[in-house]
């Protein structure tokens, strides 16, 4: 990681902050431990394709260091929340993140032309794997679109993944959080497989 890249993950942890004080982005809680929700967000940049759509990007978790570590990739952060898309707008324009784009609407209603012809839809702390499906179903339709869920070992264990899905993937991940080994989740319609 290069000198500019630390100082944008500095800025972007500083502005987070202050935002959090008057918008309650995150808790204070999850004040504390930026560091370890940064690093958190970038174990999986290895494991990610060109295009990468952020669903509820929220504070901007995994979205913003992923795109700040990655300048060579395109990011689209979807985020229903204005409070939560302003914060991300603001974010963005404040570090000079080209590579990134706001999309201030719920999943279900984002129109298939705005987004690349394929890409990898990123869910950090969003819901059930169930849930995700669901919400991101048609979208998984699309031939080279998969979804990408950051879930730990345990919390996995206890989901179902829905008829027509297939599981493609998991890679571990060692985590700085006690007793948790992330997990990444590749899931894709089952007729894209092949």
């Amino acid at each position: 990681m290069g000198k500019d890249q630390t100082s944008q993950l500095a800025d972007y942890k500083a502005h987070l902050i202050a935002w959090s004080k008057t918008h309650n982005l995150i808790s204070k809680k999850q004040a504390h431990n930026i560091e370890s929700h940064i690093a958190d967000s970038l174990v999986i940049s290895s494991s990610l394709n060109k295009n990468i759509v952020d669903l509820g990007s929220g504070g901007g978790f995994p979205g913003i260091p992923l795109a700040i570590t990655n300048p060579d990739k395109e990011f689209y952060l979807i985020e229903s929340n204005s409070k939560k898309s302003s914060f991300l707008l603001s974010t963005t324009s404040r570090l000079g993140l080209d590579n990134t784009r706001i999309i201030n609407q719920r999943i279900e209603k984002v129109e298939t032309k705005t987004l690349p012809e394929s890409f990898d839809i990123v869910c950090r702390a969003v819901g059930s794997t169930e849930f995700i499906i669901s919400l991101t179903a048609p979208l998984l339709q699309k031939k080279g679109v998969e979804l990408k869920l950051m879930k730990t070992q345990k919390q996995f264990d206890q989901e179902k993944i829905p008829q027509g899905y297939l599981l493609k993937k998991i890679e571990k991940f060692p985590s700085k959080a006690k007793d948790k080994t992330r997990i990444l989740v590749t899931i894709e319609a089952e007729q894209n497989n092949g």
